[in-house]
């Protein structure tokens, strides 16, 4: 398993060299779960191990909240340990990444692990996203990816 942190540096990396803007907050927690998801999905395990928490637009990494992850656009951090993770970066790129923020909060809307947690909630307090619930919606990605292939 890889840092959180780590993961998160590479994320807004590559999304702010990818395409020449920003990444706020709200689409950065977003690419971190589905990245997650993406790896439970392709090698059966975390990428990190740290919890996503359900909160009202979506998982959020609750370590992450608010920390400024910017690219220095005169060095470029590498990453070997996220090397063998590179197809999960990918598929997310490909998907996920030129998608709006708000749009992708609307999909993790949908994720069975946000909706469990978040039946859960009380007074407002968010609940901790199981990996095994997150495990279960990759399973079911898995499914329609091979039904529409």
């Amino acid at each position: 398993m890889v840092d959180v942190v780590t993961t998160a540096k590479y994320i807004t990396q590559r999304y702010e060299r990818t395409f020449n803007t920003p990444l706020d907050e709200m689409k950065l927690h977003k690419l971190l779960y589905f990245v997650q998801r993406e790896s439970l999905l392709l090698f059966d395990k975390p990428l990190f191990a740290k919890q996503f928490e359900a909160w009202r637009y979506g998982p959020v990494m609750p370590c992450l909240r608010t920390k400024a992850l910017h690219v220095d656009y005169d060095v470029l951090e590498e990453f070997p340990e996220l090397g063998e993770y590179a197809e999960a970066f990918d598929t997310v790129f490909r998907i996920y990444a030129p998608m709006k923020s708000w749009s992708l909060s609307n999909i993790s809307h949908g994720e069975t692990c946000w909706r469990k947690a978040k039946d859960k909630e009380k007074g407002g307090n968010p609940v901790e996203i199981r990996t095994d619930d997150i495990r279960e919606d990759a399973e079911s990605i898995r499914m329609r990816r091979i039904i529409f292939a």
